[in-house]
């Protein structure tokens, strides 16, 4: 998959399992996604293909199987991405906690243009980074309001981090 991908510059969904285990293919998934395309690849010390992604939009998943060689397959629908707006004051903090946590992830992600003050791009953010439970993740990246996103990112955030956000 990842080669045709590279030769034919196609992309491919990366979804969250809902029930992994380490002796079957992935084939239970949320129904939202996110739609990549490889951006850089390289072959690592270990002889296996490293690969870069890009974030293009959401999709959801109309259906989906194992194939043959036990890759999930299926159709899907791609989400309209969502407007750009400034962030209303009271989710600043939020921004403020994401630039304050970003430079210890930084070599997991990175990005062309950072946009601390759009709610969308830091709602996403810190779905992407913060330690909650697939559930959850789930049910934030099919939210399609970055206020309702980043309300809900509030009331977890005040809760679980709320001495690191008391300074800020």
């Amino acid at each position: 998959m990842v080669k045709d991908c590279i030769k034919y510059e196609k992309g491919f969904c990366i979804a969250l399992a809902k029930n992994e285990t380490q002796d079957k293919y992935v084939g239970d998934i949320y129904q939202y996604t996110s739609f990549v395309k490889i951006i850089n690849w390289n072959k690592l010390e270990d002889g296996v293909l490293g690969i870069t992604v890009e974030g293009m939009s959401i999709a959801k998943v109309l259906s989906s199987k194992l194939n043959k060689d036990n890759l999930l397959m299926g159709d899907i629908e791609f989400i309209e991405t969502e407007k750009e707006y400034l962030i209303p004051q009271k989710y600043l903090i939020l921004s403020k906690f994401y630039k304050q946590i970003y430079p210890g992830i930084k070599n997991f992600v990175s990005f062309k243009k950072e946009r601390y003050s759009d709610a969308s791009w830091v709602s996403f953010r810190l779905v992407e980074c913060l330690p909650l439970d697939l559930s959850t993740k789930a049910n934030l990246i099919s939210t399609n309001n970055a206020l309702e996103r980043l309300e809900i990112i509030n009331e977890i955030v005040s809760k679980l981090y709320k001495d690191e956000i008391k300074d800020l």
